[in-house]
């Protein structure tokens, strides 16, 4: 099924849950703890589970439902506008709260869509996400390596994403010398392969609370895909020394990583379904090593279903790197490349797919 069609699909099941559903819901809702704060988020999260419910289990194009439901309860007080305490009170095993909460249904349901269209993708971009610390006022990017982390699990664990952790994997690029930034990741991006890149910053203004910023922008051509601000809840005192001024801003911006990862991959999301719309297709890049007949292999990949256009970034002797833009999602297209190569009589390769990256390797069935 086509990106195209599965989210229409998705859009619409949501937008009906949408049409029967208020912007904002009152609900009653019971959480119990061990202590009043433990009962508190038990109850909000309840809250914002009676409203996800009929959602997940009307929706039969989410396989992975029950992940998709708890990515949503588990944040569940972002999606709580307001609420009162109707009763509370210890009990034998701990405490109880009920609440009266106002669940912010068009939040709730936007990211729920965004999120099944995630869970049901393949083929997803390789990012490459580190801090920037250029802001006057921002965390330094070396400070930050814990809130870049938990950016990139969000990514790479919750939504499947093919993620480049830089100070994860800076050892492996020992070739890109000093901190990470755009025009680097550009630079270097023979190395890298990244589709995307993501900025981490930490803003600590003076006389107001920390924000994290995202950007995203497209590694091809610079264009920037999302951009995504959120002030921080909790207030970073500015008193002490730096290094503890920062981790404390670090400790504060953690809950709010997952929010901002959420905005910038529905970005993402309506980037990549724009490619296809305006017939530009999604970029991968080819690599074929050791092929003797590499004229042949280049028509060949003219006569994939799919094909939009390509670009011969370099080709030495019997290697080629093609830049290859195509209607099919990652792993239609690798084995239709695979069949085109077998059509033209190569019938002995090695092959491997990283994200939108395709790799062949020819081996020589005289063994020389």
């Amino acid at each position: 099924m086509s990106l195209a069609k599965l989210y229409s699909q998705v859009v619409a099941v949501s937008l009906a849950i949408l049409l029967a559903a208020s912007t904002a819901l009152a609900v009653e809702a019971t959480g119990e703890g061990i202590d009043r704060h433990q009962a508190l988020n038990s109850a909000l999260r309840t809250a914002v589970e009676m409203q996800i419910g009929t959602a997940v289990a009307s929706d039969s194009l989410v396989e992975s439902g029950v992940l998709v439901r708890d990515e949503i309860a588990s944040h569940s007080k972002g999606y709580i506008s307001s609420y009162k305490i109707l009763r509370e009170g210890a009990t034998a095993d701990g405490y109880a709260i009920t609440i009266d909460a106002v669940v912010n249904s068009k939040l709730m349901y936007s990211d729920y869509t965004t999120l099944a269209i995630l869970q049901k993708m393949s083929g997803l971009p390789r990012l490459l996400i580190f801090g920037s610390g250029a802001g006057f006022n921002s965390v330094p990017a070396q400070s930050m390596k814990e809130l870049v982390h938990a950016v990139s699990d969000t990514f790479g664990k919750k939504f499947q994403f093919e993620v480049i952790d830089w100070p994860m994997s800076r050892a492996k690029y020992s070739e890109i010398e000093g901190s990470m930034n755009l025009r680097k990741a550009a630079k270097f991006n023979g190395l890298l392969k990244a589709d995307y890149v993501v900025t981490v910053e930490l803003e600590l203004p003076r006389d107001a609370n920390p924000a994290i910023h995202l950007t995203c922008v497209r590694t091809s051509d610079g264009f920037k895909v999302g951009e995504v601000r959120k002030p921080i809840e909790k207030y970073v005192s500015l008193s002490g020394k730096p290094a503890e001024v920062y981790s404390r801003a670090v400790d504060a911006a953690q809950p709010e990583a997952y929010w901002a990862s959420v905005r910038i991959a529905r970005d993402l999301l309506e980037n990549m379904e724009s490619e296809l719309d305006r017939g530009k297709g999604f970029r991968y890049t080819m690599t074929f090593l050791g092929f003797p007949e590499l004229p042949q292999v280049s028509a060949a990949l003219e006569d994939v279903p799919g094909f939009v256009r390509k670009e011969i970034k370099r080709q030495n002797g019997m290697n080629m790197e093609v830049a290859y833009w195509s209607t099919l999602r990652a792993e239609n297209l690798f084995k239709r490349v695979k069949s085109a190569l077998k059509d033209v009589g190569v019938e002995k390769f090695q092959s491997r797919m990283e994200g939108r990256n395709l790799k062949f390797r020819w081996q020589n069935p005289e063994g020389f």
